[in-house]
């Protein structure tokens, strides 16, 4: 339980720190190898990078709503918090020069955390079926 939560708080501090770092060129961060930069540098993945880490959020909080069998308003109620998370970061860049508000990089933060949390339910359930234990 303790490592689903530091792994949410981990994923949630990197979002906020990603965000908002002064200058949105991924290839200036210093802990981000050189493969991920150049991907998320690239002009056609600019709105699409914020989806990245939200399917991370989503598959970690999916399988541990899963395994504590919460019910569909706790599944509802994460999208939604995760989601809020991108709208949080997303409005922390309204002061920074150069950096800007996007109103698609909310909407890909919440399609991130829907894509993970069907993809962790999914797994779960497909795992269930098989009678696999984790």
């Amino acid at each position: 339980m303790r490592v689903v939560f530091l792994l949410v708080a981990l994923g949630i501090g990197l979002v906020f720190y990603l965000s908002w770092v002064p200058n949105p060129d991924m290839g200036l961060v210093w802990f981000v190898p050189d493969w991920i930069a150049n991907w998320t540098d690239a002009r056609a993945n600019g709105d699409l990078r914020t989806a990245v880490p939200f399917v991370f959020l989503g598959l970690i909080t999916g399988v541990w709503l899963f395994r504590l069998q919460k019910s569909s308003v706790w599944w509802l109620a994460t999208l939604v918090g995760l989601t809020g998370i991108a709208a949080i970061a997303e409005a922390g860049q309204i002061a920074m020069p150069h950096r800007h508000f996007s109103w698609a990089d909310i909407g890909w933060g919440g399609v991130g955390s829907f894509l993970g949390l069907l993809v962790a339910y999914g797994g779960m359930q497909t795992l269930k079926w098989l009678k696999v234990s984790l």
